[in-house]
């Protein structure tokens, strides 16, 4: 055994590119094949991206349109299968993490490259994200690509530097077309010229103008498309933040940083306080390379935690901070001597993400374990909506009103021709189904509402003359939400629409 470990020592020594190619290879092989094996459902989220997919566009309701441009690629390819809408997320982490491999093994050499890489590929957060499609996920890999491509530009000869400058832009501007959250990447990086000698490499004229046109030009069709379409991606955005409400949240603060224990492991998070903490020790000898990365974790924490306290704040938010963060991390603990801390989050992380596959191919394993409303949106809708649409036989439509279940249904009944209609019960579009769905009944039409929660439901009164309780559609998902039983969907027969009623509410 011992020699074993010290051929692959000397192998991963040797040849660490070759290695850490095979090692990335075989973790995403895996992933794509395990992606088949999951019993498991799309999320509304991801049910919403397919949704926008089948219509290819610069921009949609809630989001730039690289999620939509890649399932539209996959399930191109492969068909509408659950498999093929998440078959580029395993595909884009291994990316990522051979980006973050490069960045590595440019600023502090190969050791940290190959660690950085490992402990990306099994950070909790990236684990979770290798088995659905987020923005998140693309975002990412346009981040990362970019912090590699500044790293080449910083380490050009003088008058060089274009060839890098070109991947920047473009990994900049497809990490626009991806998620917004890609503005703290020009963000850390001014931050980088401030504080770091070594980020000041890339203040080169030339090169800067280079990657602003390019991104600048990849970026513009979005712009564009929102300008056209009302604002809707950037005004959902605004939205999202919540800024409407109650300032002040410390509640919402504290959760948001418990939350980060979790999305990057409990050992890695504590390391990165721990070095904030004693921060000018750790950048001590760096030559401004620990402050280049640090410039590019910071500003989405700080950022989210003042969206945090000010409203509130996912945990997902603040991604963006990771990629430079797993780098610097590696190289802080091996600096102090505590590489067990990154071998030993290795170990802890790949053991959660074992039991965690583990659930996701057999899912009543969540119910005997406790974790069941862990997973009840990912469960269940596949004969939920076979029985709904065998309900809604004879009916004019089905009319929803809340964006998850809209979502749902429209990925289950992909291949079903039942007619759907989206009541906007608060008179303000906020969701595309609001807009792909209109409302639009009939007095002479007969309809089938389907409702989750009680909340709005009076506002159907009088604008209907008839409406009759059938019913619930319920599947038993051993879960809770708001208070009932997941998932127990409320349904009604609606007849005499009076388009002249303002109803209840």
């Amino acid at each position: 055994m011992n020699d074993f470990f010290a051929k692959a020592r000397t192998q991963l020594e040797d040849r660490p590119t070759r290695t850490i190619l095979i090692f990335v290879g075989v973790v995403t092989l895996l992933r794509l094949i395990l992606l088949f094996l999951y019993d498991t459902v799309l999320g509304p989220d991801e049910a919403q991206y397919w949704f926008w997919s089948r219509e290819l566009d610069f921009g949609y309701y809630s989001k730039p349109p690289v999620i939509a441009w890649s399932i539209a690629l996959t399930t191109g390819l492969f068909g509408d299968h659950v498999w093929a809408v998440r078959f580029l997320s395993p595909l884009m982490i291994g990316g990522v993490s051979l980006a973050l491999y490069g960045v590595g093994r440019r600023i502090y050499g190969d050791r940290i490259g190959i660690w950085a890489a490992l402990t990306w590929l099994f950070l909790p957060a990236v684990m979770l994200g290798a088995t659905m499609i987020t923005t998140d996920v693309p975002l990412l890999l346009f981040w990362s690509l970019a912090l590699l491509c500044l790293v080449y530009l910083a380490e050009a000869p003088a008058g060089g530097g274009q060839k890098a400058a070109l991947g920047l832009g473009a990994a900049i501007g497809f990490g626009f077309l991806s998620k917004y959250a890609m503005i703290y990447f020009p963000l850390g990086w001014g931050i980088a010229l401030i504080v770091s000698p070594y980020a000041r490499r890339t203040l080169r004229a030339g090169p800067i103008l280079i990657a602003a046109a390019v991104a600048a030009v990849i970026f513009a069709p979005n712009i564009i498309w929102n300008f056209q379409n009302g604002l809707q991606t950037l005004s959902h955005t605004a939205d999202n933040a919540d800024w409407s409400g109650q300032f002040g949240n410390p509640e919402e603060l504290m959760q948001f940083v418990g939350d980060q224990f979790g999305v990057v492991g409990p050992l890695l998070f504590a390391g990165l306080l721990f070095g904030l903490a004693t921060i000018r020790e750790r950048v001590k000898g760096s030559e401004g390379r620990d402050l280049f990365l640090l410039s590019f974790v910071l500003p989405p924490l700080l950022i989210i935690c003042v969206q945090a306290f000010l409203s509130r704040a996912h945990a997902n938010w603040a991604m963006a901070a990771y990629p430079a963060a797993s780098v610097l991390l590696c190289a802080w603990f091996f600096r102090m001597k505590a590489g067990w801390v990154i071998k030993g989050s290795l170990g802890l992380h790949a053991a959660i993400g074992f039991l965690f596959t583990i659930i996701l191919l057999h899912m009543p394993l969540a119910d005997a374990m406790g974790l069941s409303n862990s997973v009840k949106r990912l469960r269940g809708w596949e004969e939920q909506a076979d029985e709904l649409a065998a309900r809604a036989a004879g009916y004019d439509a089905v009319i929803a009103d809340e964006r998850e279940v809209a979502a749902h249904l429209t990925w289950e009944w992909r291949n079903r021709d039942v007619p759907l209609m989206v009541a906007d019960i608060n008179m303000h579009k906020d969701n595309t189904y609001e807009y792909a769905f209109p409302f639009e009944p009939v007095p002479e039409g007969r309809y089938l509402l389907i409702r989750p929660f009680d909340e709005g439901y009076c506002w159907y009164p009088g604008r209907f003359t008839s409406i009759e309780e059938l019913e619930p559609s319920f599947v038993d998902l051993h879960a809770t939400r708001r208070g009932r039983q997941e998932r127990t969907l409320d349904v009604y027969e609606v007849t005499g629409w009076d388009a002249s009623s303002a109803g209840g509410c």
